[in-house]
């Protein structure tokens, strides 16, 4: 799925476009005990509840893709009868409707996931007359070829609201609250079937974790049994250790800020794209001719891509590049510079050491104190 594509599907959990029609799942004890069975028709539920429900199912489709959405593919062995995929896929036909397989499918995520505390894993059913759209992008509401049945899945942490005053309006004063149990935003969470060009797709699955370094691969090996995604971060460090790798010696302040100046570019251009702009192995090895990487390096760099990004593979240009602000760092100093604003920096030896330049401009503070630049204090005492 791309960013369209999981907006489109966020909108269906607002109060306006709400298609969600079922909801179901556990709330599960520390001692990993089902405490309660949630089996509920949506729509008959107080609009409150409703409102709160929806609240927690968005989160499962925010963030970022590549940081907190993943699109995971599942193995062909587990589409197969009594497979993963063919029991979530069961779910979702059943409509809910069977509470015995709603407990079986939220006892398998309890036989998985590994959660401190008490969790509320919440489940929920809905359905999407997907309208044709014109080819300038405008729905028809009143032309629909294709349903779109699907689940979204959250497990949200439950914690203690601690106690505090609070202002009651039926006495008029301020009162202490007891201690509630308070469901959280999610920790991790899923779509099925995926929403691929403006279709389900039941081979695929969105899966979403609120911190990517913390992805839970148990979870996933249990729902999906595929491998764990790669993240954002992983895409940085394997794209920093092939970088220096191929450039060796001429990994200079120069070629990088090239580098990341030609990234940056390749994604400006691309932004009116549906689908993420991804770099496979000829890309990059491209931008690395472009930017003066030497014969030599080039020839070992297919090998290297392949033995460290996997044949085949990308990065997504946004993960490893599309920055606000170049950084400039050392054990000693940090410099923020904006990515717009990078050709101001010189590279320069000066009595046999490198040094990095920047103009001082009129309006420069040191720890909030604004300095006069030197060559306007010899001017001005010049004058005199």
């Amino acid at each position: 799925m791309d960013k369209k594509a999981v907006a489109e599907i966020r909108k269906l959990l607002t109060k306006e476009h709400c298609r969600i029609d079922r909801i179901g799942g556990c709330f599960v004890g520390e001692d990993n005990q089902v405490i309660m069975q949630l089996k509920e028709t949506f729509l008959a539920m107080p609009e409150d509840d409703t409102e709160k429900y929806c609240e927690l199912l968005r989160k499962t489709l925010s963030g970022k893709l590549g940081k907190n959405l993943f699109n995971m593919e599942f193995p062909l062995q587990e589409e197969v009868v009594g497979g993963k995929q063919e029991a979530m896929y069961a779910l979702v036909r059943d409509g809910f409707d069977d509470p015995q397989c709603i407990r079986s499918f939220c006892d398998r995520i309890i036989e998985n996931v590994t959660m401190e505390g008490r969790y509320l894993i919440l489940l929920a059913r809905g359905s999407y007359d997907i309208p044709a759209r014109t080819s300038d992008g405008i729905d028809l509401e009143d032309a629909s070829d294709y349903v779109y049945v699907f689940m979204i899945g959250a497990i949200c942490p439950v914690r203690e609201v601690k106690e505090g005053l609070c202002y009651d309006e039926e006495t008029l004063t301020f009162v202490n609250r007891r201690t509630d149990l308070g469901v959280q935003m999610p920790e991790a969470g899923f779509l099925f079937p995926a929403f691929n060009d403006r279709l389900p797709d039941i081979h695929q699955l969105l899966y979403y974790v609120r911190k990517e370094d913390e992805r839970h691969p148990e979870l996933i090996d249990g729902l999906i049994g595929a491998d764990m995604p790669v993240t954002q971060k992983d895409q940085q460090i394997l794209f920093t250790d092939l970088v220096e790798t191929t450039l060796g010696r001429n990994c200079d302040f120069e070629s990088v800020r090239s580098l990341t100046d030609a990234v940056n570019e390749m994604i400006k251009e691309d932004k009116d794209s549906p689908e993420p702009l991804e770099l496979g192995r000829s890309q990059v090895r491209s931008i690395l001719y472009d930017i003066g990487a030497d014969d030599q390096a080039l020839d070992s760099f297919d090998q290297n891509f392949d033995s460290s990004v996997g044949e085949g593979n990308t990065f997504l240009a946004e993960s490893i590049g599309g920055r606000s602000v170049m950084e400039i760092k050392s054990p000693s100093i940090r410099i923020s510079v904006k990515s717009d604003m990078t050709s101001m920096i010189t590279s320069r030896i000066i009595d046999g050491r490198e040094y990095l330049l920047i103009p001082v401009q009129d309006d420069v503070e040191v720890n909030g104190i604004r300095i006069l630049p030197q060559r306007v204090q010899k001017s001005e005492t010049s004058e005199e």
